[in-house]
């Protein structure tokens, strides 16, 4: 077998794209909170992702299922990581400490940039994050 030429390989790739890729993680050690205080902290952190997908800052944005401190992520249409830090730095979970931001570019088919969000898709209804 020969070597693989990397520009053809290059060129069957779809038109690519930079996004700015956000993973929000539960520090270590952190005390619980009282529940009441847990859940209107919840519930200012979905209003605020649910703002941000509205807005159509954010392609996608969900938890992960496990129960981990790796707790969710997202990817920002825009590929700015000072643009994605400047988002997040409005939401109160990640204000108060109570989740980290990491991000990330991503190199990834710019096509991902086109999809329709439920805020802007004519689909059944408004975005929630009620789970299952």
């Amino acid at each position: 077998m020969g070597e693989r030429d990397s520009s053809s390989e290059m060129e069957r790739l779809p038109p690519m794209a930079h996004y700015a890729v956000g993973f929000l993680r539960r520090p270590p050690g952190l005390p619980p909170l009282p529940p009441e205080e847990a859940d209107r902290l919840q519930e200012a952190h979905l209003a605020h992702l649910r703002h941000l997908v509205e807005e159509g800052e954010l392609i996608v944005v969900g938890p992960f299922g496990e129960d981990t401190e790796l707790r969710g992520m997202m990817v920002f249409r825009a590929g700015s990581l000072e643009h994605a830090r400047a988002l997040m730095a409005g939401d109160p979970a990640v204000r108060s400490g109570r989740l980290l931001l990491e991000l990330r570019t991503w190199f990834a088919p710019a096509a991902l940039a086109g999809l329709e969000t439920p805020a802007t898709s004519p689909g059944p209804g408004p975005l929630t994050f009620e789970s299952d």
